[in-house]
């Protein structure tokens, strides 16, 4: 394996949930990345990126050299914080490769946060394995960015059909290239794209084995990785635990009305939230039923002025009933024949009450 330096890789980690914060930055310390930032919002994470720009000190904070974020967070959420980092007001740097992390992998919202500028998308559930692989693509694939109108960011374009060929087809006229070591310093008005081909710092900081070769990790790295994630399972059923009884106390406290009622409002978008965490967690610790459980839930769960009805009530109460027995009986995988009867009397409940 090739001697690197991952000591000396930054990377900022956002996430409102707590549990998958603290996991994402166990599984980059396993990797044997040392520099991990914590941020528990978007807009506290922008904060403290202006912050690093005139004060390092204060901010506690240098040069970030990549930034893995949730996609759904309250308030500023991923998508936002990346379009933030691309072209906003005080940004350290709009080169930081930035990797959106979400359990929504839905294509609508990878189309968002390509045209947003993204690098890399990691959708949940993830394993060390796949983080491990989108921060190597990162490293051993990088490219150019691309200023045009409406867009700043790595090319979009991976692959390609024909019709889109021939739409982007431009001629060497049509683009200005910008590299590190160019003299050129001003930008002409009369090209399509300009194309910029920063240094891969991640590269250079990982030191001279890493510019020799592709990089990547040590299997016996990712075995451990993985083996710590596993070792949260336990943890994660106890911390699933409080997420419940938060569900089960808003729909409680659920109003019958059929016109939007804030407060209703406030308590089904809290349903809401929770079951799009849980459908993006379950696989990664071997409960598949809770994904599709939490998955089906949130979307029952869209719209927070939805009516509330004893129909309504009853199907919300079906999915966190069924999530609780799967905890509760700790029954991983596909659960056998208690798994598919759980699955049939969710069904049977989106069929009846929906």
């Amino acid at each position: 394996m090739l001697d690197l330096e991952w000591d000396r890789i930054c990377v900022m980690v956002v996430d409102d949930n707590a549990f998958v914060r603290r996991l994402l930055v166990s599984t980059l310390g396993n990797f044997g990345l040392r520099k991990i930032i914590a941020e528990e919002s978007s807009a506290s994470a922008i904060e403290r990126l202006k912050l690093s720009k005139t004060d390092p000190v204060d901010a506690g904070l240098g040069e970030v050299d990549l930034i893995m974020s949730d996609y759904l967070m309250p308030g500023v959420d991923g998508n936002l914080f990346l379009r933030w980092v691309r072209t906003g007001d005080g940004v350290p740097d709009r080169f930081v490769p930035f990797i959106m992390v979400s359990g929504a992998a839905d294509k609508h919202v990878v189309a968002e946060a390509r045209d947003a500028g993204v690098t890399e998308f990691l959708a949940k559930p993830f394993s060390a394995a796949s983080v491990a692989d989108r921060i190597l693509a990162v490293i051993n694939n990088p490219r150019p960015f691309v200023l045009a109108r409406g867009y700043f960011g790595p090319d979009r374009r991976r692959t390609r059909t024909s019709v889109e060929e021939e739409r982007r087809k431009t001629t060497p006229g049509d683009i200005q290239t910008v590299k590190p070591d160019s003299k050129v310093r001003t930008l002409r008005e009369d090209v399509r794209a300009i194309h910029f081909k920063p240094d891969n710092r991640l590269r250079l900081k990982l030191g001279p084995g890493a510019m020799r070769k592709p990089v990547d990790f040590d299997p016996q790295v990712i075995r451990a990785a993985e083996a710590r994630i596993q070792a949260l399972v336990g943890d994660y059923a106890d911390w699933v635990e409080s997420y419940l009884d938060s569900m089960a106390d808003s729909l409680a406290a659920l109003r019958p009305s059929a016109k939007p009622l804030k407060s209703n409002c406030r308590h089904v978008e809290n349903i809401n939230h929770i079951a799009h965490e849980l459908r993006g967690q379950g696989g990664t610790f071997d409960y598949p039923l809770v994904t599709a459980f939490g998955k089906s839930l949130y979307e029952a769960t869209l719209h927070a002025d939805m009516p509330i009805t004893a129909a309504s009530r009853k199907l919300m109460q079906a999915h966190i009933d069924a999530i609780r027995t799967v905890f509760k009986n700790r029954i991983q995988g596909k659960g056998g024949e208690v798994g598919a009867q759980l699955l049939l009397e969710i069904e049977q409940a989106v069929k009846k009450y929906a």
